[in-house]
């Protein structure tokens, strides 16, 4: 049986200072809303929320955003703010 032989595979480049910098400011990780987008929301600090919903619950409203091409944060974002102006008009809470 012949020996079979293995190149290695080749090494990326390094990438430029410039190419950094451009991943940095706008890279994988800093969505940035597009002009027009309905998910587009002030910049302030965030916060996280955590919830739990049952799986198929969770599976119906990832597909339905999915289909429709929203983001499910966005979404809910938009539900919450939503209820937020419900439950501040029956608490008597008013925003100007």
């Amino acid at each position: 049986m012949p020996k079979k032989t293995f190149s290695t595979a080749p090494k990326p480049k390094p990438p430029t200072d410039d190419q950094i910098s451009a991943y940095e400011q706008g890279g994988a990780g800093h969505d940035r809303p597009v002009d027009g987008d309905a998910g587009a929301r002030p910049t302030e600090p965030m916060k996280r929320l955590s919830l739990d919903l049952p799986a198929s619950m969770h599976t119906r409203f990832k597909t339905a955003c999915s289909a429709t091409g929203r983001k499910m944060g966005a979404e809910i974002q938009d539900f919450i703010e939503q209820r937020i102006k419900q439950l501040e008009e029956e608490a008597g809470i008013f925003r100007k």
